[in-house]
């Protein structure tokens, strides 16, 4: 990387920014990853037990949320699993000639807050006109979270029946809260863990080196949880901005701070501002639309460079 060019900083987990990382480069903008997140396969076998009672009985069910692209990877990957010891085969289905989309109820809606949740479940082929899948509707004023999905859901017509809520450990409540107050059974498991990584030496090293030149690096934040991360990791690293600092750090984490960011919802934008960061640029939700408005960003700087 070169340190006159334009630099994003990636913090989405690891394996989950690399279309975003060409797309960037492609562009002439350099990406450096610092993921916020570790994602995992749901591990604690009393969690496991109830996702796997919830997938085995997928037809009771009016209808199935999926609260994030993780959601959908990882219950969708226990449910393959599931069948495949039915099968009694490896954890390839092909070998017997079922897909994932194969074992799906056709009579199942599934619910999600955004395209790239939608995306994740057409790939493994839970998509229109087989599937009925509910997302939130896109556009310049397009919000992609649990009161847009709601939004878009007949809140009346689930009274009183059963629906499935999948997600990670801990999040938010409002989708769970609102379906229960409008009558519905809600059962929520969780397929994956999320947790803080820990940054070794090499990653900070390289983080502060871009960082040198805070003008032409840009924070790219996708997840208000992330964020709240960074901000307990600056704080054990270099301390707070207006407390106490370890000798030296203050002009880094000033130089931290002073990158501009690139939110994609209110939430992220609020929790930035409360780690330290006020230059915060918030864009529509969409790999695209981050994309444009770190291009728009990044063009002076390449001019320059």
């Amino acid at each position: 990387m070169s340190p006159r060019s334009p630099c994003a900083i990636l913090t989405r987990p690891d394996g989950q920014a690399h279309a975003l990382a060409r797309a960037l480069r492609a562009e002439g903008i350099d990406t450096l990853a610092f993921p916020l997140l570790h994602i995992a396969a749901q591990a604690d076998p009393d969690t496991l037990a109830a996702l796997d009672r919830a997938l085995r009985s997928l037809a009771s069910y009016a209808l199935a949320v999926f609260v994030s692209p993780n959601a959908v990877t990882h219950g969708l990957a226990r449910l393959a699993h599931l069948a495949s010891l039915d099968h009694r085969t490896s954890d390839d289905l092909t070998d017997v000639g079922i897909h994932v989309g194969d074992l799906w109820p056709a009579a199942l809606p599934v619910a999600v807050v955004g395209p790239g949740s939608a995306q994740a479940l057409a790939d493994v082929g839970i998509a229109a006109p087989r599937h009925r899948v509910i997302v939130p509707p896109g556009g310049p004023a397009a919000r992609f979270d649990s009161e847009a999905l709601l939004a878009q859901l007949d809140l009346a017509s689930l009274a009183g029946r059963r629906v499935l809520i999948v997600r990670g450990d801990g999040g938010r409540e409002l989708l769970a809260d609102t379906l229960r107050a409008s009558g519905a059974q809600v059962d929520l498991v969780s397929a994956y863990t999320r947790r803080a990584p820990a940054p070794d030496a090499a990653a900070w090293a390289a983080l502060e080196a871009r960082l040198a030149s805070p003008e032409r690096c840009a924070w790219v934040l996708t997840s208000s949880e992330a964020v709240r991360h960074l901000a307990t990791q600056l704080a054990a690293r270099y301390g707070t901005r207006d407390g106490i600092h370890t000798p030296g750090t203050p002009q880094v984490l000033a130089q931290i701070l002073a990158a501009r960011c690139f939110t994609s919802h209110v939430r992220i934008a609020d929790a930035a501002r409360a780690a330290g960061f006020d230059r915060i640029t918030q864009c529509a939700p969409g790999d695209e639309n981050l994309l444009a408005a770190l291009k728009t960003w990044a063009d002076p700087i390449q001019v320059k460079a």
